[in-house]
């Protein structure tokens, strides 16, 4: 029998872990599945077809080696699941046992566990700054990423800052009214978000510039949606009325100016970290800047939305956040035994679109009627990641735990927080040196936008009793790095382009 997948939920208050088996075959075809605890190791056992005389298969869970002893002990094939030597557990009981399809699952207890051998090996992954990799006042173009056609001409950006999501008025974002003639004695007159031609704004992958003919020549509008000239690749959607457009970081890349020396033309990304894993933790933590609850009922729902390149609707994706940092135990290989610690968000999720004559899914309507839901547009390329990623850890889950209800249609999935490489084109600059590049990040294939990242609690376990020491680390980071923190978007803010003193929703 041959193990495909494995995910341990460990909750250290409660002293206790759910354990997801998937195999590469139904379970229904062995004779005999057993679960068989000897020395506090879990093992599964299982006899293949024909190795006993009877021909009705069962799944048993027995507790004692004796209990494994047969007549037929030599034709079984055991899998050890859970080495106690590893992380201390003295498991004894076994309950909740269930068994269908490809999938075993079950629920433990222990009194004992070592969470400093837990924890010492445990893949840590803090939220990085979001960081741009060119500066201020020096020379960049903007190009495709797949044709590397000039899309906005080389130019000094004098000022590079963080673009407020929607939820936060221009007026509380500004100390002041910038742009305004006397700065703050003109009251009356409305804050602005629309970048001048020497502004380079950025969000969660995007960055926003002023957008004209004569310095964008090779980007084509149709219907608000810009693509790319020469290749016709979709790079984002314009903003404040044709004014700026917000490109999405995945779609373009921006190139130093000619005056720099030759080796240094390479394309490079916009941020400095932008892995899958960050890209989550930044949106979770600009979803829900507050520590969210360990368990979280119906405050933690938010929507993705992600505009589709044939401009005649939007993608939805719906998730209710269970627990944003659960511990689990995974393989560090998938033929390997041993079992590594990591941090994931745990999640309901459910992809829609909008129907014939409709401006948005059913479902959406029904939860704004019990509560502001905060929508937040990403690109296609991350939506898709996602999507893709959810998808397939949702099939460690059974089939019997997976919808949240019949009514909403939602899966149950985890997002792993991996420290996972660089999208293609990652650069990081070192600030004592101006000659700038020290290091390339690794090159992924094309569209695989990674992110390493946490809300705002990153680091808070949902039920650990250790959760307070990880939750200093995480607030020291955010300290260091000067992380902003915006209030939940409401959900009427999605459309920017016809806005004029608003941000867009989507920029978490």
């Amino acid at each position: 029998m041959s193990l495909t997948g494995l995910c341990i939920e460990l909750r250290p208050n409660l002293r206790s872990g759910v354990v997801f088996l998937q195999f590469d075959h139904n379970i229904a075809d062995r004779n005999e599945t057993r679960l068989v605890i000897r020395e506090h190791n879990v093992y599964i056992a299982a006899k293949s077809p024909g190795s006993a005389s009877s021909t009705a298969s069962r799944a048993t869970f027995s507790s004692t080696a004796s209990d494994s002893d047969s007549e037929t002990d030599e034709e079984e094939v055991e899998s050890l699941v859970i080495r106690h030597d590893c992380f201390g557990m003295d498991i004894g009981c076994i309950s909740i046992f269930v068994v269908a399809g490809h999938h075993i699952s079950f629920r433990f207890n222990y009194t004992q566990i070592d969470l400093d051998a837990l924890d010492g090996g445990a893949v840590q992954v803090s939220m990085a700054p979001l960081l741009c990799s060119c500066r201020e006042n020096e020379p960049i173009s903007v190009t495709c990423r797949d044709c590397r056609a000039t899309l906005v001409e080389e130019r000094c950006y004098r000022r590079l800052r963080e673009f407020p999501s929607c939820v936060v008025d221009p007026s509380e974002f500004f100390c002041h009214n910038h742009g305004v003639a006397g700065g703050c004695e003109d009251e009356s007159k409305v804050p602005s978000l629309v970048p001048g031609e020497a502004d380079l704004f950025y969000g969660l992958n995007y960055v926003v510039v002023s957008m004209n003919r004569d310095s964008s020549p090779s980007i084509l509008n149709r219907e608000d949606h810009l693509y790319c000239k020469r290749c016709m690749r979709y790079l984002g959607v314009t903003m404040f009325n044709g004014a700026a457009a917000r490109l999405w970081a995945d779609a373009v890349r921006w190139l130093p100016g000619r005056e720099c020396k030759a080796t240094a033309t390479l394309p490079r990304h916009f941020f400095q970290s932008s892995s899958m894993t960050q890209l989550v933790k930044r949106l979770l933590y600009s979803l829900w800047p507050q520590p969210l609850p360990q368990l979280c009922l119906s405050t933690s729902r938010a929507v993705l939305v992600t505009s589709l390149p044939s401009r005649r609707r939007h993608q939805y994706m719906f998730i209710h956040v269970v627990e944003s940092q659960l511990r689990v135990l995974r393989r560090i290989q998938p033929d390997s035994q041993q079992l590594r610690c990591y941090r994931a968000c745990k999640l309901y999720y459910g992809v829609f679109g909008a129907g014939e004559g409709e401006q948005e899914p059913p479902l959406l309507q029904q939860w704004q009627a019990h509560q502001s839901v905060p929508q937040m547009e990403i690109s296609p390329a991350m939506f898709q990641t996602l999507q893709e990623r959810f998808e397939l850890n949702t099939q460690l889950i059974p089939h019997a735990w997976r919808l949240n209800s019949v009514a909403e249609g939602l899966q149950l999935s985890y997002f792993f927080y991996e420290d996972e490489a660089q999208p293609e084109g990652v650069i990081m600059a070192d600030d004592d040196d101006d000659d700038a590049v020290t290091r390339l990040g690794k090159k992924q294939p094309d569209d695989q936008y990674e992110t390493d990242a946490g809300h705002a609690s990153s680091e808070s376990e949902s039920d650990d009793e250790h959760s307070d020491s990880d939750e200093d680390v995480c607030h020291s980071v955010e300290r260091r790095t000067g992380i902003k923190r915006c209030p939940t978007p409401p959900h009427h803010c999605l459309n920017l382009s016809t806005s004029t003193s608003s941000a867009s929703s989507e920029d978490k």
